[in-house]
């Protein structure tokens, strides 16, 4: 009995890692392109995200540099009406800020979304946030009124 648990353990963990793999951004989420000690990753299950209607929560949150961020908006690739996975997008900028959110085809009956925020902090600096998001929410207006 025992032995099956830490064996449900163990594929409940692979889950978590493998949640926006196949997505071009998985590398900014595997540390091959921002390194793991820059970054600070945060991952929520269960019942603390069930009211917004999501089952799986993965961010990142940190600085980079501006060929940083162009390479991680590329990864997020927005919009890019070339890509088969997208079902709606949003890009928002400002003088300083630039926000793009994306609702890619579900996955089962799970859709998904992956949203990104670059703030800009002096010429060689932006304050980066990077989102994936799973669960039965059905529009990314929906998503974009409980981010406020």
């Amino acid at each position: 009995m025992k032995r099956l648990g830490i064996i449900l353990v163990i594929l409940h963990v692979a889950l978590f890692a493998h949640a926006q793999q196949g997505l071009p951004i998985d590398k900014l989420f595997q540390g091959q392109v921002i390194p793991q000690e820059r970054m600070m990753e945060t991952k929520v299950r269960g019942k603390m995200i069930a009211k917004y209607q999501l089952s799986y929560f993965h961010s990142l949150r940190f600085n980079a540099t501006p060929s940083e961020k162009q390479l991680i908006m590329v990864l997020v690739d927005m919009g890019n009406p070339k890509r088969g996975d997208v079902q709606e997008s949003s890009t928002m900028t400002t003088n300083t800020t630039e926000t793009c959110m994306v609702r890619m085809d579900p996955q089962g009956k799970l859709n998904r979304y992956l949203c990104a925020k670059a703030t800009k902090k002096g010429s060689k600096k932006y304050e980066m946030v990077v989102i994936y998001m799973e669960g039965t929410l059905s529009s990314l207006e929906k998503m974009k009124e409980f981010l406020k």
